[in-house]
């Protein structure tokens, strides 16, 4: 064969393969399910925020720099088939350059997720607990998506220059969105890098990583021991071992007796049914601490 036609066809091979690579988007937000857990930050792209991960997604693009799609999930070893979706895990936060931390509440912006037709909106006051859609895996145990990520202030306006966050995690569901395929990872940042007016440089940016903020993010692990240990103590009202699942917003296990125990917003809480005369019970810390967990 021709050197020259060889040459085209390398060329060609090297130039598909490196676009292969580029679509993954930047950054590649990776996972892999592996020993019943997803591995969060398999391809190496998040940065350390304390002992969370944190993905940083700058708006550069000059055309439309408060809104970016080029950020990516991408996934392996996805092998029992459903739906990979997202959750969040926090209210939208802002950094404060006076204050030097991260702000909960009192700014306008929100934060808009879009995938295909599924879109989710939160503020400072609004949307933990919320899910998305990322992928649904019929064919294969791989996924690649690209979720469309907006920020403008609650009326319309441009957002300021700065830094905005959101925690959220990734996990599997069965199609009906009912049983719980793929655990929920460990919570990761989402933090949003706006320099449209040149107000907010790169430096600026490696401060507020340097901050984590106070805020409480649910560990899904340890709420499942506590639920076990629930269980093997108070028979009467757990009489059998019951799948964890989200209901509305509570992580919860119901029983054949129709009672459920769930936990929402660091809360316990039980039900004589589905949503039914809902009681709370107190801070999950103090169950924590009565388990010894």
């Amino acid at each position: 064969m021709n050197k020259f036609v060889l040459l085209f066809i390398g060329l060609f091979l090297l130039f598909f393969s490196v676009m292969a690579i580029a679509h993954e988007g930047e950054p590649n937000m990776a996972f892999r399910w592996n020993d019943n857990n997803i591995e969060v930050d398999t391809q190496r792209q998040g940065r350390a925020l304390g002992d969370y991960t944190a993905f940083v997604i700058s708006f550069t693009d000059s055309f439309t720099p408060y809104r970016m799609g080029d950020a990516g999930f991408t996934g392996s070893s996805f092998d029992q088939g459903g739906i990979v979706a997202y959750q969040t895990e926090s209210t939208l936060l802002k950094w404060s350059e006076e204050q030097s931390q991260w702000l909960k509440d009192g700014f306008a912006e929100q934060v808009e997720i879009s995938r295909l037709a599924d879109e989710n909106i939160v503020t400072d006051e609004e949307g933990n607990g919320l899910q998305g859609f990322i992928a649904t895996l019929t064919n294969g145990s791989s996924f690649e998506a690209h979720p469309v990520f907006q920020i403008k202030k609650t009326d319309g306006t441009l957002p300021d220059d700065g830094a905005y966050m959101v925690f959220i995690n990734i996990l599997g569901l069965d199609e009906s969105g009912e049983r719980i395929l793929y655990k929920p990872s460990i919570p990761f940042a989402l933090v949003f890098h706006i320099n449209a007016q040149a107000n907010f440089d790169r430096l600026a940016l490696s401060q507020t990583l340097k901050v984590v903020p106070e805020i409480q993010l649910n560990d899904y692990n340890r709420i499942d021991a506590l639920f076990n240990w629930a269980e093997s103590q108070f028979k009467e009202l757990f009489p059998h071992p019951a799948e964890s699942r989200f209901i509305f917003g509570y992580y919860a296990r119901c029983y054949d007796n129709s009672v459920c125990v769930g936990s929402k917003n660091g809360e316990i809480y039980t039900t004589s049914g589905v949503l039914d005369d809902i009681v709370e019970h107190g801070s999950i810390e103090a169950f924590y601490d009565l388990a010894g967990l």
